[in-house]
């Protein structure tokens, strides 16, 4: 199999001993229009399957604890933590492209800032992210609804995210913020392209210290689940496409659970 074929964002995963079909998508948390281009071919096999999982369950968000679970412990102030020249270029990115001031973020978690300011870089074009919209799309056409992670489980990520590693990503990330724009404009064309192992390898970059946490133990995690899920029914999967190529990636952990993958092409819109 060449390369080109393997360059999708959706695979379809079988148990090797036989069994139901299952679907695993890679997607993207943003409402970016340039990350739809796959929405209608994820449509298509969501329609097949009786079961859609995503990271986790939505319905069992809570934003009120999600938004203490993003606070700075008490006493503990972003701008002693940022050396002074993120500090100031903190100031200067937080008002061009937010409309803030670096004040606003003196409680917040370091990793909450970055992704505030990466998200100012994408275009806000729909009401609900893309996972979020496949995942009403399942609900509507009836499907069941499961979480390949428990909301609690995201939670107790973020809130043993050691600090000084989330410090060091964001001094990291603030230093070189002039560069994210070109970035993220790769990223959305290889997302387009279904080019998981440029996503994946730019995954590793921007997780940097914390990559065991944010994807190699999420990675096992979702993949575990996604098997047990897939022994007995067809599911429909949607994770991050980071999570989904590399050596220790979940369609490599999805092979070695039992299952045979293969790549699905995009279908036209």
């Amino acid at each position: 199999m060449t390369k080109r074929r393997k360059n999708s964002l959706l695979w379809q995963a079988v148990p090797r001993e036989g069994g139901p079909v299952s679907y695993l998508f890679g997607t993207m948390h943003v409402r970016d229009l340039r990350a739809f281009s796959w929405f209608r071919t994820a449509c298509i096999f969501i329609e097949e399957c009786e079961v859609f999982a995503a990271e986790f369950d939505f319905s069992q968000a809570d934003h009120a604890t999600l938004t203490a679970t993003w606070t700075l412990p008490e006493g503990i102030i972003l701008k002693q933590l940022l050396s002074r020249r993120a500090w100031k270029n903190l100031a200067f990115h937080a008002r061009k492209k937010l409309g803030l001031p670096a004040e606003f973020f003196q409680n917040t978690h370091p990793m909450q800032v970055q992704v505030a300011l990466t998200t100012a870089l994408l275009r806000e074009e729909t009401s609900t992210s893309l996972d979020e919209t496949l995942w009403a799309y399942a609900r509507a056409k009836g499907k069941s609804t499961a979480g390949l992670e428990t909301f609690e489980e995201q939670l107790e990520l973020l809130r043993n995210m050691p600090l000084d590693m989330q410090v060091k990503n964001l001094n990291h990330f603030l230093k070189n913020y002039h560069n994210q724009r070109a970035l993220i404009k790769r990223m959305l064309r290889w997302y387009q392209e279904g080019d998981i192992y440029q996503i994946h390898r730019a995954g590793r970059r921007d997780a940097r210290w914390m990559r065991r946490s944010l994807l190699l133990e999420r990675n096992e995690r979702m993949a575990r689940r996604f098997a047990e899920l897939a022994q007995r029914q067809r599911v429909f999967a949607a994770v991050g496409a980071a999570h989904l190529a590399g050596s220790k990636g979940m369609l490599r952990l999805i092979k070695q659970a039992g299952f045979s993958v293969k790549p699905i092409p995009q279908h036209a819109p």
